[in-house]
């Protein structure tokens, strides 16, 4: 089947997000960190505690891959667990002091970097890309 015009656009549009993600990413302080480490820590950032089983439900993942993952986090001293307040046969995990101090110093790192890129742009181009990043948050919220 022959790809339209607007699959194609839809192909660029995709892999310049993706440019754009690592990019960022590159720009931050959590190099050393794999990608689903940082997806851990931004979770628990934002949704607060959470079980392995949890974690795992919500990344797509077996439990025994996100206890991977909480291992390696854990001997970064970035998370740690602590009792389930209603259920003693389960541990929460959370990111530790360290961890939020890391999630913090990493925003504002990717937040420095695209600001600065974006006020490079012309007027016309940086009103442009502001206007597609609220039409993108739509298309994300459908």
């Amino acid at each position: 089947m022959p790809v339209t015009p607007l699959d194609q656009a839809v192909i660029d549009f995709m892999q310049s997000l993706g440019l754009l993600i690592r990019r960022t990413r590159s720009e931050s302080y959590a190099g050393e960190l794999s990608m689903t480490e940082a997806v851990v820590m931004s979770r628990l950032a934002n949704d607060g505690p959470a079980t392995i089983a949890a974690l795992a439900r919500a990344e797509g993942m077996r439990p025994q891959s996100m206890g991977t993952t909480i291992a390696s986090l854990e001997e970064l001293d970035i998370v740690k667990r602590t009792p389930h307040p209603s259920d003693g046969r389960q541990l929460l995990i959370e990111l530790t002091p360290k961890g939020v101090q890391l999630r913090k110093k990493n925003r504002e790192a990717k937040q420095m970097w695209l600001s600065k890129a974006i006020s490079e742009l012309g007027a016309e181009e940086r009103d442009t890309l502001l206007k597609a990043g609220e039409i993108m948050k739509r298309l994300a919220e459908k």
